[in-house]
Protein backbone atom coordinates (compact mmCIF):
# COMPACT_ATOMS: atom_id res chain seq x y z
CA UNK A 1 0.00 0.00 0.00
CA UNK A 2 1.42 3.67 -0.71
CA UNK A 3 1.04 5.84 2.12
CA UNK A 4 1.65 9.63 1.25
CA UNK A 5 1.99 12.92 2.86
CA UNK A 6 2.80 16.01 1.03
CA UNK A 7 5.16 18.27 2.86
CA UNK A 8 7.06 20.97 1.64
CA UNK A 9 10.89 21.38 2.82
CA UNK A 10 13.20 23.51 3.46
CA UNK A 11 15.54 22.69 1.26
CA UNK A 12 16.36 21.09 -1.38
CA UNK A 13 19.19 18.50 -2.98
CA UNK A 14 21.01 18.95 -6.30
CA UNK A 15 18.58 16.82 -8.93
CA UNK A 16 15.93 17.50 -11.26
CA UNK A 17 12.40 15.68 -12.19
CA UNK A 18 9.95 16.82 -14.41
CA UNK A 19 6.05 17.51 -13.61
CA UNK A 20 2.58 18.34 -15.84
CA UNK A 21 2.12 22.05 -17.42
CA UNK A 22 -1.17 23.01 -18.33
CA UNK A 23 -1.05 26.10 -21.02
CA UNK A 24 -1.94 29.22 -19.49
CA UNK A 25 -5.30 30.97 -19.85
CA UNK A 26 -3.58 34.51 -20.45
CA UNK A 27 -3.07 36.67 -23.24
CA UNK A 28 -0.36 35.78 -25.74
CA UNK A 29 2.78 37.40 -25.29
CA UNK A 30 2.46 39.36 -28.94
CA UNK A 31 3.21 38.32 -32.28
CA UNK A 32 2.94 34.51 -33.38
CA UNK A 33 4.47 33.11 -30.11
CA UNK A 34 2.03 31.05 -27.91
CA UNK A 35 1.21 32.06 -24.34
CA UNK A 36 3.96 30.56 -21.60
CA UNK A 37 2.54 27.51 -19.61
CA UNK A 38 2.15 28.06 -16.12
CA UNK A 39 0.60 25.41 -13.82
CA UNK A 40 0.59 21.94 -14.55
CA UNK A 41 -3.15 21.44 -12.45
CA UNK A 42 -3.92 17.69 -12.98
CA UNK A 43 -3.03 14.85 -15.37
CA UNK A 44 -5.33 14.57 -18.39
CA UNK A 45 -6.79 11.91 -20.42
CA UNK A 46 -4.43 10.41 -23.06
CA UNK A 47 -3.23 7.75 -25.69
CA UNK A 48 1.01 7.29 -25.65
CA UNK A 49 3.37 4.63 -26.82
CA UNK A 50 6.83 5.09 -24.78
CA UNK A 51 10.58 2.88 -25.72
CA UNK A 52 12.37 2.07 -22.40
CA UNK A 53 15.80 1.04 -21.63
CA UNK A 54 17.09 0.13 -18.31
CA UNK A 55 21.01 -1.23 -17.78
CA UNK A 56 22.43 -2.28 -14.87
CA UNK A 57 25.49 -3.88 -12.82
CA UNK A 58 25.89 -6.15 -10.10
CA UNK A 59 28.93 -6.42 -7.50
CA UNK A 60 28.93 -9.17 -4.99
CA UNK A 61 31.92 -10.10 -2.79
CA UNK A 62 33.02 -13.57 -0.93
CA UNK A 63 36.00 -14.48 0.35
CA UNK A 64 37.67 -11.12 -0.90
CA UNK A 65 36.61 -12.03 -4.47
CA UNK A 66 34.45 -9.46 -6.50
CA UNK A 67 31.87 -11.36 -8.66
CA UNK A 68 30.22 -8.58 -11.20
CA UNK A 69 27.53 -9.33 -13.49
CA UNK A 70 25.39 -7.34 -15.73
CA UNK A 71 21.92 -7.08 -17.15
CA UNK A 72 19.93 -4.73 -19.78
CA UNK A 73 16.33 -4.77 -21.02
CA UNK A 74 14.80 -2.46 -23.87
CA UNK A 75 11.06 -2.87 -24.11
CA UNK A 76 8.05 -0.88 -25.66
CA UNK A 77 4.83 0.65 -23.74
CA UNK A 78 1.72 1.69 -24.48
CA UNK A 79 -0.35 3.61 -22.01
CA UNK A 80 -4.24 4.81 -22.17
CA UNK A 81 -5.72 7.30 -19.31
CA UNK A 82 -9.06 7.57 -19.61
CA UNK A 83 -11.36 9.90 -17.54
CA UNK A 84 -13.22 8.37 -14.72
CA UNK A 85 -14.89 10.61 -12.34
CA UNK A 86 -12.79 12.46 -10.47
CA UNK A 87 -9.68 10.33 -11.12
CA UNK A 88 -8.18 8.39 -14.44
CA UNK A 89 -8.36 4.94 -15.30
CA UNK A 90 -4.98 3.75 -16.72
CA UNK A 91 -4.02 0.77 -18.72
CA UNK A 92 -0.32 -0.44 -19.53
CA UNK A 93 0.27 -2.57 -22.38
CA UNK A 94 3.82 -4.22 -22.68
CA UNK A 95 4.14 -4.79 -26.45
CA UNK A 96 7.37 -5.99 -26.40
CA UNK A 97 10.77 -6.96 -24.83
CA UNK A 98 13.30 -6.92 -27.53
CA UNK A 99 16.68 -7.45 -25.59
CA UNK A 100 17.07 -8.57 -22.26
CA UNK A 101 20.48 -10.26 -20.49
CA UNK A 102 21.67 -11.03 -17.40
CA UNK A 103 18.82 -11.13 -15.56
CA UNK A 104 18.51 -14.53 -13.39
CA UNK A 105 15.67 -16.93 -13.43
CA UNK A 106 16.19 -19.59 -16.19
CA UNK A 107 15.44 -18.83 -20.04
CA UNK A 108 15.11 -15.76 -21.03
CA UNK A 109 14.10 -16.32 -24.35
CA UNK A 110 11.08 -17.71 -22.92
CA UNK A 111 10.60 -14.87 -20.28
CA UNK A 112 11.36 -12.33 -23.55
CA UNK A 113 8.26 -13.96 -25.96
CA UNK A 114 5.67 -14.56 -22.48
CA UNK A 115 6.37 -10.89 -21.90
CA UNK A 116 4.59 -9.19 -25.50
CA UNK A 117 1.17 -8.34 -24.00
CA UNK A 118 1.01 -8.49 -20.41
CA UNK A 119 -1.35 -5.82 -19.08
CA UNK A 120 -1.41 -3.59 -16.15
CA UNK A 121 -4.63 -1.34 -14.80
CA UNK A 122 -4.90 0.82 -12.32
CA UNK A 123 -6.37 4.10 -11.43
CA UNK A 124 -4.78 7.33 -11.45
CA UNK A 125 -5.33 10.36 -8.84
CA UNK A 126 -4.84 13.58 -9.80
CA UNK A 127 -1.58 13.72 -7.98
CA UNK A 128 0.01 11.28 -10.21
CA UNK A 129 -0.53 8.20 -7.69
CA UNK A 130 -1.58 4.99 -8.99
CA UNK A 131 -4.18 3.28 -6.98
CA UNK A 132 -5.68 -0.57 -7.12
CA UNK A 133 -2.62 -1.39 -9.05
CA UNK A 134 -3.17 -5.25 -10.97
CA UNK A 135 -2.23 -7.34 -13.78
CA UNK A 136 0.93 -9.04 -15.61
CA UNK A 137 2.46 -12.55 -14.59
CA UNK A 138 4.11 -12.87 -11.29
CA UNK A 139 7.08 -9.80 -9.87
CA UNK A 140 10.08 -12.77 -10.11
CA UNK A 141 9.62 -12.27 -13.98
CA UNK A 142 11.00 -9.36 -16.28
CA UNK A 143 7.55 -7.88 -16.80
CA UNK A 144 7.33 -7.97 -12.92
CA UNK A 145 10.63 -6.15 -12.70
CA UNK A 146 8.97 -3.60 -14.80
CA UNK A 147 5.95 -3.45 -13.00
CA UNK A 148 7.71 -2.93 -9.37
CA UNK A 149 10.64 -0.52 -11.34
CA UNK A 150 8.78 1.91 -13.90
CA UNK A 151 4.76 1.04 -13.82
CA UNK A 152 4.37 1.23 -10.11
CA UNK A 153 6.30 4.84 -10.06
CA UNK A 154 5.30 6.05 -14.05
CA UNK A 155 3.76 9.15 -13.02
CA UNK A 156 5.78 12.10 -11.20
CA UNK A 157 3.95 13.03 -8.26
CA UNK A 158 2.49 16.76 -8.05
CA UNK A 159 1.10 18.38 -5.03
CA UNK A 160 -2.75 18.87 -4.88
CA UNK A 161 -2.49 22.19 -6.48
CA UNK A 162 -0.54 21.57 -9.36
CA UNK A 163 2.86 22.31 -10.31
CA UNK A 164 5.31 25.33 -11.41
CA UNK A 165 8.64 25.96 -11.98
CA UNK A 166 10.40 27.56 -8.46
CA UNK A 167 8.12 24.67 -6.01
CA UNK A 168 9.33 22.06 -4.15
CA UNK A 169 7.74 19.50 -2.28
CA UNK A 170 8.01 16.02 -0.51
CA UNK A 171 6.24 12.76 -0.34
CA UNK A 172 6.94 9.24 1.72
CA UNK A 173 6.01 5.88 0.15
CA UNK A 174 5.95 2.24 1.62
CA UNK A 175 5.40 0.15 -1.50
CA UNK A 176 6.28 -3.77 -2.31
CA UNK A 177 9.19 -4.42 -4.82
CA UNK A 178 11.57 -6.88 -5.91
CA UNK A 179 15.12 -6.10 -5.27
CA UNK A 180 17.81 -8.66 -6.47
CA UNK A 181 15.40 -11.10 -7.32
CA UNK A 182 14.05 -11.11 -3.48
CA UNK A 183 10.12 -9.52 -2.61
CA UNK A 184 10.77 -6.71 -0.42
CA UNK A 185 9.39 -3.90 1.80
CA UNK A 186 10.54 -0.89 0.35
CA UNK A 187 10.47 2.54 2.13
CA UNK A 188 11.46 6.05 0.58
CA UNK A 189 11.43 9.29 1.09
CA UNK A 190 11.25 11.75 -2.32
CA UNK A 191 12.21 15.23 -2.42
CA UNK A 192 10.94 17.17 -5.28
CA UNK A 193 11.64 20.32 -7.34
CA UNK A 194 10.38 22.18 -10.21
CA UNK A 195 12.31 23.84 -12.39
CA UNK A 196 12.02 25.22 -15.79
CA UNK A 197 9.74 24.69 -19.04
CA UNK A 198 12.12 23.36 -21.47
CA UNK A 199 12.20 21.18 -24.60
CA UNK A 200 12.24 17.06 -24.16
CA UNK A 201 11.03 14.35 -26.99
CA UNK A 202 10.13 17.43 -29.44
CA UNK A 203 7.54 18.81 -26.68
CA UNK A 204 7.14 22.04 -24.11
CA UNK A 205 7.56 20.11 -21.29
CA UNK A 206 8.39 21.15 -17.12
CA UNK A 207 11.17 19.65 -16.21
CA UNK A 208 11.25 18.06 -12.30
CA UNK A 209 13.91 17.20 -10.45
CA UNK A 210 13.84 14.49 -7.91
CA UNK A 211 15.51 12.28 -5.08
CA UNK A 212 14.51 9.28 -3.61
CA UNK A 213 16.58 7.49 -0.54
CA UNK A 214 15.27 4.62 -0.20
CA UNK A 215 15.70 1.64 2.31
CA UNK A 216 14.28 -1.78 1.72
CA UNK A 217 14.50 -5.76 3.74
CA UNK A 218 13.11 -9.05 2.87
CA UNK A 219 13.78 -12.58 2.32
CA UNK A 220 13.51 -15.55 -0.15
CA UNK A 221 15.53 -19.42 -1.28
CA UNK A 222 17.74 -18.93 -3.76
CA UNK A 223 20.35 -22.40 -4.59
CA UNK A 224 18.40 -23.83 -1.99
CA UNK A 225 19.52 -21.55 0.36
CA UNK A 226 17.68 -19.29 3.13
CA UNK A 227 18.57 -15.95 3.37
CA UNK A 228 17.67 -12.25 4.03
CA UNK A 229 18.43 -8.86 2.06
CA UNK A 230 18.51 -5.55 3.77
CA UNK A 231 19.82 -2.69 2.39
CA UNK A 232 19.28 1.05 1.14
CA UNK A 233 19.78 3.13 -1.97
CA UNK A 234 19.69 6.78 -3.13
CA UNK A 235 17.88 7.31 -6.78
CA UNK A 236 18.32 10.72 -8.88
CA UNK A 237 15.45 11.48 -11.50
CA UNK A 238 14.74 13.77 -14.16
CA UNK A 239 11.20 13.30 -15.55
CA UNK A 240 9.24 15.53 -18.01
CA UNK A 241 5.30 16.50 -17.95
CA UNK A 242 3.58 17.97 -20.80
CA UNK A 243 1.88 21.57 -20.56
CA UNK A 244 -1.26 19.33 -21.40
CA UNK A 245 -1.04 16.74 -18.75
CA UNK A 246 0.86 14.03 -20.35
CA UNK A 247 3.74 12.24 -19.25
CA UNK A 248 6.72 12.11 -21.54
CA UNK A 249 9.60 10.27 -19.66
CA UNK A 250 12.39 10.38 -17.92
CA UNK A 251 16.23 9.75 -16.83
CA UNK A 252 17.27 7.83 -13.49
CA UNK A 253 20.50 6.73 -11.62
CA UNK A 254 20.34 4.29 -8.68
CA UNK A 255 22.91 2.98 -6.20
CA UNK A 256 21.95 0.38 -3.72
CA UNK A 257 24.47 -1.46 -1.12
CA UNK A 258 22.97 -4.17 0.66
CA UNK A 259 24.07 -7.27 2.31
CA UNK A 260 22.95 -10.72 2.14
CA UNK A 261 22.94 -13.25 4.61
CA UNK A 262 22.65 -16.76 4.22
CA UNK A 263 20.86 -18.40 7.11
CA UNK A 264 21.94 -21.57 7.92
CA UNK A 265 25.62 -21.06 6.74
CA UNK A 266 26.01 -17.71 8.83
CA UNK A 267 27.49 -16.33 6.19
CA UNK A 268 27.32 -12.29 4.94
CA UNK A 269 27.54 -11.24 1.34
CA UNK A 270 28.07 -7.12 0.44
CA UNK A 271 25.84 -6.59 -2.80
CA UNK A 272 26.22 -3.32 -4.70
CA UNK A 273 23.90 -2.40 -7.72
CA UNK A 274 23.90 0.60 -9.96
CA UNK A 275 21.24 1.25 -12.43
CA UNK A 276 20.32 3.37 -15.08
CA UNK A 277 16.77 3.86 -16.87
CA UNK A 278 14.87 5.88 -19.50
CA UNK A 279 11.80 6.15 -20.92
CA UNK A 280 10.88 8.37 -23.68
CA UNK A 281 7.21 8.75 -25.40
CA UNK A 282 7.42 8.33 -28.96
CA UNK A 283 3.69 9.53 -29.71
Amino acid sequence: MRQVGPERPSSFPLLRLALVALLSGCAGRGGNEPPAPTVVASYQPHEAAYSGVTHGRVEQTFNNQVAESEFGLKYFLRVEAVQAQAALDVTFTLDSITEATGFPGGSITARVDSAGGAVFTARLARDGALEDFDGGPSSGSLVGELADRVFEQFFPRIPPTGAEPGMQWSDTLTSEATVGGVENTVQSTNQYRATEWMSFAGRQALHIEAISEYTFSGSGVQAGQDFTLEGQGRRHFHQYLSENGVFLGFVSADTANAEAHLTDAGITIPVRQIRADTLSISW
